[in-house]
């Protein structure tokens, strides 16, 4: 397999590869999350989506953590979803929905270090990502298909709600894109 040391590396291989083999793509990745530094934003407390490369066959998105940022309980609207662990340390928290009372149950904790792949479908149920230490993390985001939507766990209502995504900066240009 090509050495992928830059993000032109990992865009130009993806564009040329079929989805059943992007976790094998994912898992040669050789670069140090300082080679994404020009695409990286932050906001205090939470974490950004940031663009690096949106296609009708994929869409990859870089997540910047701020300390102690946690993802709402969510689904993936149906696509394959992978994420590789650049920087830093995360919790992957994996949920069912309890049938009886619409509540979500956790069943299952992933911890994320650099280096570490994990995947995820609906077909598995739900998840959330946690940073649950001070420092700042960094992950890579892999959809088989661009996710306009997906629906996420109001826990105050005990419903799932359909939100619609948006980048918060897209090829290092910052400002909040929308899909049309």
């Amino acid at each position: 397999m090509n050495k992928l040391d830059s993000l032109y590396a990992l865009t130009n291989l993806l564009d040329k590869t079929p989805v059943e083999d992007y976790p094998g793509i994912l898992k040669g990745v050789q670069f140090d999350a300082g080679v994404l530094e020009p695409f990286m934003t932050w906001e205090a407390g939470g974490y950004t989506r940031n663009c690096l490369a949106h296609s009708d066959k994929y869409e990859l998105i870089l997540l910047c953590w701020d300390g102690n940022a946690v993802t709402p309980v969510h689904d993936h609207g149906g696509e394959d979803c992978w994420v590789y662990q650049l920087r830093g340390s995360l919790t992957e928290v994996r949920y069912i929905q309890n049938a009886d009372d619409s509540t979500v149950v956790p069943v299952k904790e992933i911890e994320l270090s650099p280096g570490k792949l994990t995947y995820m479908h609906d077909r598995m149920g739900y998840h959330s990502i946690e940073n649950r230490s001070n420092n700042q993390a960094v992950t890579l985001h892999l959809y088989a298909s661009p996710i306009k939507v997906c629906n996420v766990f109001n826990s105050e209502n005990r419903v799932f709600e359909t939100k619609e995504l948006s980048y918060d900066s897209f090829k290092g240009k910052t400002s909040v894109i929308e899909f049309n």
